[in-house]
């Protein structure tokens, strides 16, 4: 997945404006340059251009590891200034991506297996988007959207932006990777499956042990650790209320239904500079030392709406 999420990187980071078109040839060398990141011969797509100018991949599939893959119906992006992408390696100013149909078929060697597990997995209503765009002017990355549908009624939207961020050359680049740092971000959720279904599964055998107490008694152990956690969390970061709703968030674990909100803002951002005073201490910081060092001038706001009756 890291694969993925680096390829995507260097197709991202001014607005796409709407009347804005790609071409054919933009579009192949673009693909190009992404799939070379993603494997080393580049998964094969059949590419071409929408009338409203966007490039367009259908039935596109990303081999994951050797016993899964990621699967997208429809795949459609465009991008500006693309020639930084195909000439000098560098992000594009900005970068929209909307994928529709998505899933993570397994490969189990059974062909009659492997058939079924991908019909489950597929779900009509899925989908993800995302905005995002380099101002040099302020030296900023604002990600104006970012959304996953993962089926009805479970969705995850996110904005954000990060400071410091100096995408002109590449040295630029890296010197911003030790001072860009998170400033804005807001994430709202809505529960009602999609945490089981892909953060239970694949988190549970990593907390949870089979030789010990019942598993129910395992997670209320855990649930009595994360609540006391956030309850020790000073008001200077996490209000009262904020805390409150977080904890009751945690309650509802394992398996949430309702819609959760979070709010973050750091000034100065959140990044590698932060970290700096954590390393020179070589030893396990206090919730003091986390304070004053790390998070001096982080706000977090949190709110927690269950569903009534579940529904």
């Amino acid at each position: 997945m890291r694969r993925f999420v680096f390829a995507a990187l260097i197709l991202c980071a001014g607005q796409v404006s709407a009347q804005e078109r790609v071409e054919m040839t933009t579009c192949q060398q673009g693909w190009s340059a992404v799939a070379s990141g993603i494997a080393p011969e580049g998964p094969d797509a059949q590419i071409s251009v929408t009338d409203d100018g966007w490039c367009l991949i259908d039935n596109l599939t990303l081999q994951m590891d050797h016993n899964s893959s990621f699967k997208v119906e429809t795949l459609r992006w465009r991008a500006s200034d693309m020639a930084r992408v195909v000439e000098q390696g560098l992000p594009p100013r900005s970068l929209e991506i909307v994928g529709v149909g998505f899933s993570f078929p397994a490969q189990t060697g059974d062909p009659v297996l492997d058939y079924l597990l991908e019909l489950q997995s597929s779900v009509a209503e899925s989908g993800f988007g995302l905005s995002v765009r380099w101002d040099g002017v302020q030296n900023a990355v604002f990600v104006d959207e970012l959304y996953v549908d993962f089926f009805a009624g479970n969705r995850i939207e996110a904005t954000a932006r990060v400071d410091d961020v100096d995408l002109t050359d590449q040295t630029t680049m890296q010197i911003s990777v030790g001072s860009m740092g998170l400033r804005d971000l807001v994430v709202t959720t809505q529960l009602a499956g999609w945490f089981e279904t892909f953060v239970a599964m694949p988190l549970g055998p990593a907390l949870l042990n089979s030789e010990g107490a019942a598993p129910e008694v395992q997670v209320r152990i855990l649930q009595e650790q994360a609540v006391e956690f956030v309850n020790n969390i000073p008001d200077s970061i996490v209000p009262p209320t904020s805390r409150e709703a977080l904890g009751a968030f945690i309650q509802d674990l394992p398996e949430p239904r309702g819609t959760a909100r979070l709010q973050l803002s750091a000034n100065p951002p959140l990044g590698a500079a932060r970290m700096t005073p954590f390393a020179l201490l070589g030893r396990q910081p206090t919730m003091d030392e986390i304070v004053e060092l790390g998070l001096e001038g982080v706000d977090l706001l949190f709110t927690w709406t269950p569903m009534e009756d579940g529904k």
